[in-house]
């Protein structure tokens, strides 16, 4: 399932059948998602940086109480950096600003699809409004199980009683690794 949306002059020279419109439109593509592939990087660099430095700060229930206060402002922070939009969405959100709309389920499902049939796990690219939105899978860790695992086996009872206070209606719990846990999305203004 690839799902890459081009600008209107691309797809309209490429109705035209022009090999020099293709090679536009994978330039654009590859633009897009070389940007969008750097910025999540550093995104879940800083993020899960901030966290491992808070774990070893003040252990689980700290960095459960660190994020809750700190990830919208670092990825806030990150978004005005690089000037795009950044978020973590899925179908199992632990926050309700979290939350998956329909296609991103569908994108998710997608994702699902091909980590399951062994497939290359590709970004995908979605023209929106004024936007060109970037697609990334975030596929589970080990690490990612100690706050989104099955509870009293990587997940502590402690532990999950404090999600549910900080997070009342979270769904982000019970992943094994290697599975989609949601998608990082970063919107691009069309020039």
């Amino acid at each position: 399932m690839k799902m890459l949306t081009y600008f209107i002059l691309a797809s309209s020279l490429m109705a035209c059948g022009s090999k020099e419109a293709s090679q536009v439109a994978e330039l654009i593509d590859s633009t897009y998602v070389t940007r969008g592939n750097a910025i999540a990087k550093i995104s879940f660099e800083t993020i899960s940086g901030e966290l491992k430095e808070a774990i070893q700060s003040g252990g689980i229930e700290y960095a459960l109480k660190y994020c809750n206060e700190n990830a919208y402002p670092l990825t806030d922070s990150l978004a005005q950096t690089n000037q795009v939009t950044i978020k973590r969405v899925s179908n199992r959100n632990r926050n309700l600003r979290n939350k998956a709309d329909k296609m991103e389920e569908f994108l998710i499902q997608g994702f699902g699809n091909d980590l399951n049939t062994e497939k290359e796990i590709t970004p995908r690219l979605v023209l929106k409004d004024d936007s060109v939105i970037f697609y990334k899978a975030i596929i589970t860790q080990p690490m990612c199980l100690t706050c989104h695992g099955k509870v009293e086996k990587e997940l502590a009872f402690s532990t999950d009683t404090l999600i549910r206070r900080l997070y009342p209606r979270d769904k982000a719990i019970g992943y094994e690794v290697n599975q989609i846990r949601g998608l990082w999305r970063i919107g691009f203004k069309k020039n």
